[in-house]
């Protein structure tokens, strides 16, 4: 029995450094998650596209991540 991969339309995370926490002095880190980012994406054309929506923020980058949606079956 062969298991058949499908990749699907993946997804895009930005995570932003949002300064320090006044109580617990640790890193406050928020994100941005984005769908359909086109399978076939190259991982520098996905970094791009995240590193241009991240310079119209205030925050600080701190990583884009490709979220991978693929689909198994018999």
């Amino acid at each position: 029995m062969a298991v058949t991969a499908t990749k699907n339309p993946s997804g895009l995370k930005i995570r932003f450094d949002c300064g320090l926490d006044d109580v617990t002095g640790k890193t406050k880190i928020k994100s941005k998650t984005y769908s359909n980012v086109d399978p076939e994406a190259t991982n520098d054309d996905v970094y791009a596209v995240g590193a241009v929506i991240a310079s119209l923020q205030n925050n600080t980058l701190l990583e884009v991540a490709i979220i991978d949606n693929t689909t198994l079956s018999e």
